[in-house]
């Protein structure tokens, strides 16, 4: 049975998804290496994207999720979400190597006909969400069958962040798990704390915490001279940031999905993952015309690729969902009639 819709939750995931393609698009300019002397205005708006976005995504894919009570549950519950993330990371994958075939050098995330062999411990590009996402359902889940109450659960995946942090083990599937399954059990945690009717006047602590912790990290950023972005594999102490992003995340959207425009964001918060794996190769497919025909504005580029890049994933969106054969790879539950629970 599919969970229950919660308009905040789509209305998040809509906004969040917005994020990522923003801070796809200027991050594309920045690697592009084709605005030298705005580089550190690109890297600091995307700076101030990364510490929120994908944190706040998983914590929103983790609300939903509730303790499994036997082995038997278990183990539908990891096959249905192996065929719902599986059968996209797949999509995404071939799509990428297909992308790096026709941009080469230019691809801002290589990847070539053989890396397709090592997809399951090697993800490619932003395919990485999906395969950590798969990873941390079947490894809470599984926890969950012996540690059914939710604090346990909170406690552990909070100690192993804290060493992903400090002592990070380079292995990969095993530091992101333990960097981002505490993420994604904050979002689930939080869920009993959600106010049924929030108001700004109770959040505006939050949101003033929440902005003068973000100055002092950018500032902090500054004087010690980042040549890149917080780091989604090894953060070091600056992923502290991240469940700070959550909390405010989780204090504001409630609101704002109740303004007008929210409904927008609500819609699109339905189709946030086909949206996240369709984005990456059509803004890079974009950035890589832009530059061929010779358009070297990066307000041309920021306008285009937002404004026109932003319509054309949607557009794409609207096609997959309407194309049976096509939506099979973005939507396998419609197709396979999955029940899509927790």
């Amino acid at each position: 049975m599919e969970a229950k819709r919660i308009q905040w939750i789509d209305f998040g995931k809509g906004l969040t998804i917005f994020l990522v393609f923003l801070g796809h698009v200027i991050l594309g300019l920045f690697d592009s290496q084709q605005f030298i002397s705005l580089n550190r205005s690109l890297l600091t708006i995307v700076e101030l994207l990364y510490i929120f976005h994908i944190p706040v995504f998983f914590a929103l894919s983790g609300y939903f999720f509730k303790p499994l009570t036997n082995l038997k549950e278990f183990w539908s519950f990891a096959k249905k979400k192996t065929v719902l993330l599986g059968i996209p990371y797949l999509f995404y994958s071939v799509i990428q190597v297909v992308l790096q075939q026709i941009g080469g050098s230019a691809v801002r995330d290589p990847a070539e006909l053989g890396d397709l062999l090592t997809i399951y411990k090697m993800p490619l590009g932003v395919s990485w969400y999906l395969y950590v996402l798969w990873a941390i359902y079947l490894s809470l889940g599984l926890l969950s069958v012996f540690i059914r109450d939710k604090k346990g659960l909170f406690t552990l995946t909070a100690i192993g962040f804290v060493i992903a942090l400090l002592f990070p083990i380079h292995i990969y599937l095993v530091q992101k798990l333990l960097l981002w399954s505490f993420i994604f059990i904050l979002g689930s945690f939080l869920r009993e704390f959600i106010k049924e009717s929030p108001n700004w006047r109770g959040a505006s602590y939050m949101i003033l915490f929440y902005g003068v912790l973000v100055v002092l990290f950018m500032l902090r950023w500054r004087k010690l001279e980042f040549i890149g972005y917080t780091s989604y594999d090894t953060p070091d102490v600056w992923g502290l940031i991240f469940p700070f992003s959550v909390l405010f995340a989780f204090t504001v959207y409630p609101l704002l999905a109740k303004i007008s425009f929210a409904s927008y964001f609500i819609a699109k918060g339905k189709d946030s993952l086909a949206i996240y794996l369709l984005h990456a190769p059509i803004v890079s497919i974009l950035r890589i015309a832009l530059i061929a025909v010779g358009v070297h504005s990066l307000w041309l580029h920021l306008s285009i690729g937002i404004v026109f890049g932003w319509l054309l994933v949607n557009a794409t969106v609207w096609i997959f969902k309407k194309v049976p054969l096509l939506s099979f790879f973005l939507y396998p539950q419609k197709i396979l009639k999955l029940g899509v629970k927790r």
